[in-house]
């Protein structure tokens, strides 16, 4: 698993304390998957996203929530199959979603997030290292690529044309809330 994200050193420090919600114009959730027996990549992107997180002495709670019918890949066919029950479902699983436990800080610009990511109804424990980083304008971005296992989040539709590992980019834009 490989995650990455930005931020100033805080290690003594509660990172980005307060209530937040997630800048849907700026933020994003892509894949890469390897088809055709992993001789094509396919990209993607969820189109649709939202969220909140809390930070505060206690610990942290949040929920990134993406719209699975938001899939785009470029391709209506592929896209329908994407969304049936074979892949999403998304007649009975509207969204994909990760579930935060907790976010505490690492070295550096790195945090460790802990939670749940939630796909076609089948809930997976889900670590990430991601990287933390203040915007100017008040902001904040949290932001990790790793790899997952298909299989093991319940999505097991076309075993010979897609492997199980499917890279995931998401970037989550923060802003205070009002």
């Amino acid at each position: 698993m490989t995650t990455a994200c930005s931020s100033t050193d805080r290690a003594d420090s509660t990172p980005i304390p307060g209530t937040w919600h997630v800048d849907v114009e700026r933020s994003h959730a892509r894949f890469v998957a390897a088809t055709l027996l992993g001789a094509v990549k396919v990209s993607g992107v969820f189109g649709s996203l939202s969220g909140s997180l809390v930070v505060g002495a206690q610990g942290a709670s949040g929920a990134l929530a993406i719209d699975a019918a938001s899939v785009d890949t470029s391709n209506r066919l592929r896209d329908r199959h994407l969304r049936g029950r074979d892949f999403f479902a998304v007649a009975q699983h509207p969204h994909l979603r990760y579930e935060l436990r907790s976010l505490t800080p690492g070295t550096g610009d790195l945090v460790r997030l802990e939670g749940d990511l939630v796909v076609a109804g089948t809930r997976t424990t889900l670590p990430l290292e991601a990287t933390l980083q203040p915007l100017a304008d008040g902001g904040a971005q949290i932001a990790c690529r790793t790899r997952v296992d298909r299989v093991a989040l319940g999505v097991r539709g076309a075993r010979a044309m897609v492997p199980r590992t499917v890279e995931l980019d998401v970037a989550v834009v923060l802003r205070p809330a009002d």
